[in-house]
């Protein structure tokens, strides 16, 4: 199989840009940087994100990744299995975890032990998770079934 060098490029790539992501939230979130709002939109546009975006995620707390990272687990799923196949969608999930309004309600179901089915009722997430949660047990289910000869 030929692989374009872009496309041999493009984990990296997306590793860099969470990285860079990451960098900026914490400096614009710090206020270490002083920004002037045209700079602050062009940074928000270089991440791909709207200014209303970056200036939630710069006021986030981490607990928004711990939260996910349970919701991953809830579906069967990890942080590392989704940044190998999805870098793009986990990075989408990072944005809404990060960005949703009900996490007081999140944090207090995962401390009081409560189902998955009442997060469903409320997570931005849901529909995501389920549909990865579906490609995993298909995927899963294509890798076990035996192999049969289709042609003599």
């Amino acid at each position: 199989m030929i692989v374009s060098k872009r496309a041999e490029r493009a984990p990296r790539t997306n590793a860099l840009i969470g990285w860079m992501k990451g960098i900026a939230v914490k400096f614009v979130g710090s206020g270490e940087l002083s920004l002037d709002a045209k700079e602050f939109e062009q940074i928000a546009r270089d991440l791909n994100l709207s200014v209303s975006e970056l200036h939630a995620l710069s006021r986030t707390d981490d607990s928004s990744a711990d939260r996910l990272n349970q919701r991953l687990a809830e579906c069967g799923l990890s942080a590392n299995e989704l940044r190998n196949r999805h870098p793009e969608v986990l990075r989408d999930l990072q944005r809404v975890c990060g960005n949703c309004t009900s996490t007081r309600r999140c944090a207090n179901e995962f401390e009081q032990g409560a189902s998955q089915a009442n997060r469903n009722d409320y997570c931005p997430n849901t529909h995501t998770l389920q549909a990865l949660k579906k490609e995993i047990l298909q995927t899963s289910r294509q890798e076990t079934a035996p192999i049969a000869p289709c042609c003599f």
